[in-house]
């Protein structure tokens, strides 16, 4: 298991042996061959380096397919791989060696080349620069991964990332220019329970330039391209003033479902009064609901009125796509 300050993936259950190949079990030299490590220099056997590499690569990308979990690292697949007490220990080599091919990258160099300033995942995240992550890029990740050192499964990422936009695209959010990153995180729950994952899928969204995220007031809100194969444009002002509508559209029907239920109290408690005898008490509940009656019509026409705005705006939005 990774270290828990660097916000790690978490614990994985032991594999299963149907998940193994069948020499797993059964061809203990073998085993103990692919179990060493790999010699200093792969000029000293090749045949050996290259079969041993390819049985690990293998294995570690269908592991990371068949769990669809994003994020790893050496330790958690180290202690996964583990076999009657023993550790495989050429897996350092083998994780180099796909970051090299661009089959997995260091999460910190995915974030370092992309603007993750909107995250906030507290004390102990690590960024590196762009400039080392420029470095890297242009001369090549020649460095075994520490063991706590968390990787990213740079497919899955990519292809969980197009289920995210999909899932917005076929939801009652897409009708909207811009939807809170709160909404957004629910829409989303069952599709990737893990915030931390959801966040990195969004931000593989931004690098497409398919999202831009924004903080507006103290509250991120997301936009996306409106099309599949269009790039989203920068948040406007019409932008956060649909945003800001959509809020007061928000609120204004909490307070007029609250008044609503106010009101029926009012009434059942009048009915209660007469049923007592009491009708000073009734009249002055049934005076409190007509109150709030007014209340609620007043505050009735303001939401028609925003919602008429919002309803010829979005119209407009699905005129200019068709």
């Amino acid at each position: 298991m990774c270290s828990p300050r660097r916000a790690p993936p978490g614990p994985a259950p032991a594999e299963e042996e149907e998940d193994l190949p069948p020499e797993w079990e059964t061809d203990d030299e073998r085993m103990a061959f692919l179990f060493s490590a790999f010699k200093q220099s792969r000029e000293v056997n090749s045949t050996e380096w290259d079969s041993k590499m390819a049985f690990w690569v293998g294995l570690v990308l269908a592991r990371g397919r068949r769990r669809g979990v994003v994020r790893t690292c050496l330790r958690e697949l180290q202690h996964s791989f583990e076999r009657r007490g023993s550790l495989p220990l050429g897996l350092g080599t083998v994780l180099r060696e796909l970051l090299r091919r661009g089959k997995l990258q260091r999460e910190s160099d995915f974030m370092a080349s992309v603007d993750s300033s909107w995250i906030s995942w507290g004390v102990g995240v690590f960024l590196l620069k762009p400039l080392k992550w420029t470095l890297s890029s242009v001369l090549g990740d020649s460095k075994i991964p520490e063991e706590e050192e968390v990787l990213i499964y740079v497919e899955l990422l990519q292809e969980k990332a197009e289920e995210v936009y999909r899932l917005y695209q076929n939801s009652a959010l897409s009708s909207h220019p811009v939807v809170a990153l709160a909404e957004l995180r629910s829409l989303c729950a069952s599709l990737c329970p893990e915030e931390r994952t959801f966040y990195l899928l969004l931000l593989q969204l931004q690098k497409e330039k398919r999202v831009t995220i924004l903080e507006q007031n103290g509250e991120k809100i997301v936009k996306f391209a409106r099309g599949l194969h269009s790039k989203v444009s920068p948040v406007n002002d019409v932008d956060i003033g649909v945003y800001q509508l959509m809020q007061s559209e928000q609120l204004l029907s909490q307070k007029v479902e609250s008044l609503s239920q106010e009101a029926e109290k009012c009434k059942e408690d009048a009915r209660s009064a007469c049923r007592a005898g009491k009708k000073q008490l009734a009249l002055r509940c049934l005076k409190s609901k007509r109150r709030t009656e007014r209340r609620i019509a007043e505050l009735h026409s303001k939401l028609d009125a925003v919602q008429g705005i919002l309803d010829r705006i979005y119209a407009s939005q699905t005129d200019q796509m068709v």
